[in-house]
């Protein structure tokens, strides 16, 4: 360690540390690693957390990273801690988080990073010593977990990769039964093909992993059905596939075991497994999360039924870049065999203790981080958090329990009686709870249940926040929740009544929903208005579409375009309403999760009621768009003939004086033409075309090209003020205007031009429902859009697309 000034070149500016520190820092090798690692953990929180609060209105930079070529230069530490912060920000997917991406950290994750950071420096140290280091450090730290979880006679391996441990310790076990699989590699297994046993319930990707890393078939794995209560392995079976094996000339290797594992939490009987497998010269290995039990228990017992086992204290006590540890014995010599010739038996087992080789990787303490984190937090510390843990998991147990789901894990330990010993607690015990909103009864429950709990597992996470639910799909059972304290946050005692509640009031609905289902699927099929859509994925009462009579025959794009103007229409007067798509893929009115109050009937005689609605109003405007082009084509003919007709008067009239070049125009100056250009009106109510003479007439007597609006708004009004006999707008009402109706500004306009500027602000406007929003674009093509301007959320609603499509940059 002779290198103690380095940091010092790391940054021009003065250390803010005090001369005291500095004194104790020449003392201790890793005061100023600790100080500095502190001080970029702090650093990077600060400017994350600062990223989070800024100001919502203030105009960000979009998020780019540089994927140019990579040339670095020298950089100071500053600078670097710079680089750092902006790729913090810039890499965070959610380009918008709720939350820093890195979580505020405690003393004891502190000094876990930390620990990573000298065990780099151990590097530097000289081979032996750097191994000296290492092998105490591991010796101490294997002593200490194999005394806080009750284990005897175990060797132990630290490593990164949860999965290690067990691929080092098959590759022992290949060495020990196969003695010339170093020299042979696979060809070794030629006459002889190993087998590996994992139950069907537990995950595929671990047997998969472990062949593919040791270069082994598919076929050495032999999957052992679940016992018949449905829980855990069969033990029966798997002595019948081992006797099928042995008589077809393959060595049965090694058993898969699970106590508490994912998804469900089911265990196995260690005692009757650890017997079959010593019996049969199998290897037991076991995981799971019920191994955490004896750190969590007051027992003094010790066991050492298996042969090796994976603990996961990371995760255990919510310290991240803690090792997995996986302890293992040695196996005993080989017995001689055919496959054994010419390798002797000593060779054997020390090939197998080789295979191991690396357990403290030169220069560096594979067990560093978790030794750290033990002296940091101390053994009491990290018993009560096991304690904890157990505990919620059984209050979770009992809440959902009380709820009427249905629980499918077996009850969390921590409170056995002392009448249990510590291995058949461990067999028998769970760290999670696993359950399901099912019929009673059912082993499986119907598909639709499903979708009932996808939605309950996605509103808990939603809504009941307080702890973490995982949402998983497992064979047997379909979707399950499942909620595992040693995996995330644990269920506090003041926010047990809180999520408590919540679930009940989820439940209430699912019941709801589940009996009013039927009701609801038989009304549905009595009204011939209404057809019965199935929904893909949707756990509500169903889907239905709208088909008035007449329709059945209609365009697809009409029928999908009336079923979309129905879903708006309904969605004023009950958000639960949403528009989805049939498995024809055609729009339909989607149904939500209902209580136990609601009334089926009234539910689609809403929806008969606003169909009927909107049909008549597509019917009308189907209608006004016929009056429309019939009024279009027939004022063209009525234009061409009448201009044809002028044309012909003025021949007669005034001669073809105005029609010679250069002269017309002088004539056209000196003697106007008295007759107004020819155009009409269309009468929407009755379809009739008027002329446009008065109009025409009125522009011309009342032109003023120095009042704003005279010549246009000023215009129509002055007309209407004749037709309608009434010089106030506000009378200006279909029955005195011959058909036309005149609407409130507050329509068109409901923000004023001197009020132009609320557009841009991020309070709302007091504004009814106009059908248009002018935004005065003279005034206000400079004025900048914020996120949360009204603006802004007139444009998330009214234009989505285009909102989604350019986010935070959206107005700038």
């Amino acid at each position: 360690m002779g290198d103690a000034s380095a940091s010092d070149t790391e940054s021009n500016k003065p250390s803010p540390i005090n001369e005291p520190y500095l004194e104790l820092q020449e003392r201790r090798p890793f005061g100023g690693l600790e100080f500095q690692v502190s001080e970029v953990v702090e650093r990077l929180e600060a400017g994350v957390n600062a990223q989070d609060a800024a100001d919502d209105e203030k105009k960000r930079e979009p998020r780019k990273i540089s994927t140019g070529f990579f040339e670095p230069e020298e950089t100071p530490m500053d600078e670097i801690l710079k680089i750092l912060e902006e790729l913090v920000i810039k890499t965070d997917p959610s380009c918008e988080s709720l939350e820093p991406p890195l979580l505020p950290t405690d003393a004891v994750t502190r000094a876990a990073i930390l620990s990573h950071s000298i065990s780099a420096l151990f590097g530097r140290l000289e081979r032996s010593h750097a191994a000296r280091l290492g092998a105490h450090i591991a010796s101490e730290t294997t002593r200490w977990m194999a005394h806080m979880f009750r284990l005897s006679d175990y060797n132990a391996y630290y490593h990164q990769e949860q999965l290690e441990g067990l691929v080092r310790v098959t590759r022992m076990l290949l060495h020990h039964r196969y003695p010339r699989y170093l020299e042979d590699g696979a060809l070794a297994f030629a006459n002889r093909l190993p087998c590996i046993y994992s139950c069907v319930a537990s995950p595929l990707g671990i047997v998969q992993h472990l062949c593919r890393q040791l270069g082994l078939p598919l076929a050495c794995v032999r999957p052992v059905p679940v016992n018949p209560s449905g829980r855990g392995m069969d033990i029966d079976a798997l002595e019948r596939l081992c006797d099928e094996d042995v008589a077809a000339n393959r060595t049965p290797l090694l058993v898969l075991g699970e106590v508490g594992a994912p998804p469900l939490g089911w265990g196995t009987p260690l005692y009757t497994l650890g017997e079959i497998c010593a019996r049969r010269n199998l290897h037991l290995h076991v995981r799971g999360h019920a191994l955490a039990l004896p750190g969590a228990s007051l027992k003094e017992q010790t066991y050492s039924i298996p042969d090796s086992l994976t603990l996961t204290p990371g995760p255990w006590f919510g310290v991240p870049g803690l090792p997995t540890v996986t302890f293992y014995k040695i196996p005993e010599s080989v017995t001689a065999n055919d496959q054994s010739k010419g390798v002797n038996a000593a060779g054997s087992r020390e090939g197998a203790v080789a295979a191991l080789s690396g357990l403290c990787a030169a220069g560096r303490a594979a067990a560093l981080p978790l030794w750290v984190m033990a002296r940091a937090a101390g053994a009491p510390a990290l018993h009560a958090a096991l304690r904890a843990a157990f505990r919620a998991a059984r209050t979770a147990y009992t809440l959902v329990a009380a709820a009427g789901l249905t629980v499918l894990s077996e009850r969390p330990g921590g409170d056995e009686p002392p009448n249990i010993d510590i291995v058949e607690a461990v067999s028998q015990a769970s760290a999670c709870v696993a359950f399901q909103f099912a019929p009673p009864g059912a082993e499986r429950p119907p598909p639709y249940y499903d979708k009932l709990n996808s939605w309950l597992g996605q509103v808990l996470q939603r809504e009941a926040d307080m702890i973490s639910i995982e949402v998983c799909e497992t064979e047997s059972h379909g979707v399950v929740l499942r909620y595992c304290p040693l995996e995330g946050s644990i269920l506090e005692e003041d926010k047990i009544e809180s999520w408590s509640s919540i679930l009940e009031a989820q439940v209430h609905v699912l019941h709801a929903t589940v009996a009013l289902r039927e009701p609801f699927q038989q009304r549905v099929e009595q009204n011939p208005c209404l057809r019965l859509v199935h929904v893909p994925g949707w756990a509500g009462l169903g889907g239905v579409r709208y088909v008035p009579p007449g329709w059945e025959e209609a365009p697809l794009e009409q029928l999908n375009s009336l079923n979309r103007q129905l879903v708006e229409t309904l969605r004023v007067t009950d958000g639960a309403f949403s528009c989805g798509d049939g498995d024809d893929q055609m729009a339909c009115v989607r149904f939500g999760m209902v209580t136990a109050d609601t009334d089926v009937d009234e539910l689609l005689d809403l929806v008969v009621a606003a169909g009927r609605e909107v049909e008549e109003s597509s019917k009308a405007l189907t209608d006004m768009s016929e009056v429309l082009k019939k009024g279009i084509e027939a004022a063209q003919a009525d234009i061409e003939r009448e201009s044809l007709e002028r044309l012909l008067e003025r021949l007669w009239q005034e001669g073809l004086l105005r029609r010679v070049p250069v002269v017309g125009r002088v004539v056209s100056w000196w003697a106007p033409s008295a007759a107004p250009p020819v155009g009409r009106r269309l009468h929407l109510a009755s379809g009739t075309l008027q002329p446009t003479d008065d109009i025409y007439r009125d522009f011309e007597l009342n032109y003023r090209g120095d009042v704003w609006g005279n010549n246009g708004p000023g215009v129509i009004t002055r007309v209407l003020k004749d037709i309608c006999s009434t010089t106030s707008v506000t009378e200006m009402a279909a029955e005195k205007c011959q058909g036309f109706e005149v609407f409130s500004p507050k329509l068109f306009y409901p923000i004023s031009w001197m009020d132009a500027e609320d557009y841009f602000k991020a309070t709302q406007p007091n504004v009814d429902d106009p059908y248009v929003y002018h935004v005065w674009n003279k005034l206000t093509h400079n004025m900048v859009v914020g996120k949360n301007a009204f603006y802004s959320r007139l444009a998330a609603k009214y234009c989505p697309s285009i909102y989604k499509l350019y986010g935070d940059s959206f107005g700038l």
